[in-house]
């Protein structure tokens, strides 16, 4: 299911293809999920085919 999350201070919205890659997003970007309004939305079955879905990179943090 396709999530959009809001920004409660400046409206920046930014849309998933699923509510684990928003709340990823808003933890490691967004300053925490306390800071973003999340809805659902509706959207086609492969929302990898959709302009409208956000892809964000998993940077992993290693200690070397």
């Amino acid at each position: 299911m396709a999530v959009k999350i809001t920004h409660l201070t400046n409206g920046q919205q930014v849309r998933f293809a699923n509510a684990d890659g928003a709340r990823r997003y808003a933890e490691i970007m967004g300053g925490g999920v306390d800071k973003w309004r999340f809805t659902v939305v509706s959207g086609p079955e492969r929302p990898e085919l959709s302009v409208g879905v956000v892809n964000v990179p998993v940077w992993r943090m290693t200690s070397r």
